[in-house]
């Protein structure tokens, strides 16, 4: 898989401090159930990555349905007054590379393939109502954007995120064999996507990411290109460097404009795909 990329130069993020100064947000409403019966799949099999919602018009649970694997473990309606080490927000943003989110354990010392249906956002800024990842938790990143897509790959202790530090991780995306996704009622938002203005937060509604291992990969693809899918997620047990190839490396804080890679499965070697 080949990745071009155009280095912007190194910069040095400032990521979450306890002290850091929280715009003014509205305290979180009165939690409402979605009392819908008939989601798009149908009754019992309601489809999340269909489930389409204004960031400012989010039910307080995207997924309260009482089927499979259902009903959602967290909530969706987050802000200052959800915000703090035992949030259970299930709303990522993932904005740029100074202010981003990761899914990671609601549970102490968690493992992934236990806890994937119920992770929750840690994020770098304390502006979203979720954890905080502390500072100098991530130890190297490279934030690449595309026409197609913007994907961070980096480096992370486990225990930033509440994962076990001996868990290698594993995937995470909106679909999984019951469509019901893992987190299970977990949405995306981002206002650095062409999809975007730059500054509304828009909902994504085809990402993956991969997270375990002491390293990150997330990427989030826009909506308005369907096909090919840049953001395939067949793949889920070989991993970031497989998945979303990239420069990244330790110690390295990067970002970059970037041509689109092959989609994942697909190689390209003297013109030919394979």
């Amino acid at each position: 898989m080949l990745l071009a990329v155009a280095l912007a130069g190194v910069h040095s993020f400032a990521y979450a401090s306890a002290d850091a100064e929280a715009p003014v947000i509205t305290p979180a409403p009165t939690p409402t159930l979605d009392k819908r019966q008939g989601v798009a799949g149908g009754p019992g099999t309601p489809i999340l990555s269909t489930l389409t919602y204004a960031f400012t018009d989010l039910p307080y649970q995207v997924y309260p349905f009482q089927v499979l694997r259902g009903p959602q473990f967290g909530f969706n309606q987050c802000n200052s007054t959800t915000l703090g080490p035992n949030s259970n927000c299930q709303t990522l943003i993932f904005n740029g590379p100074d202010d981003f989110c990761l899914w990671g354990s609601p549970d102490l010392n968690g493992e992934i393939g236990n806890v994937e249906a119920k992770v929750v956002a840690y994020c770098t800024k304390p502006y979203h109502g979720t954890r905080l990842i502390p500072p100098g938790a991530i130890t190297g990143l490279q934030w690449t954007k595309t026409s197609g897509y913007i994907q961070a790959v980096g480096f992370i202790n486990n225990t930033g995120i509440g994962l076990d530090p001996t868990d290698e991780g594993g995937e995470l995306d909106p679909h999984g064999a019951d469509l019901q996704g893992n987190p299970l009622g977990g949405v995306v938002y981002s206002n650095g996507t062409a999809d975007s203005d730059g500054h509304t937060l828009t909902q994504v509604h085809n990402w993956n990411t991969f997270v375990g291992g002491n390293a990150f990969c997330f990427k989030a693809c826009f909506n308005s290109i369907n096909s090919p899918d840049y953001c395939e997620n067949r793949y889920d047990l070989i991993g970031c460097s497989y998945n979303m190839p990239s420069a990244a490396q330790d110690g390295q804080f990067t970002e970059c404009d970037g041509d689109l890679q092959d989609v994942v499965g697909v190689y390209t070697s003297g013109g030919q795909s394979k």
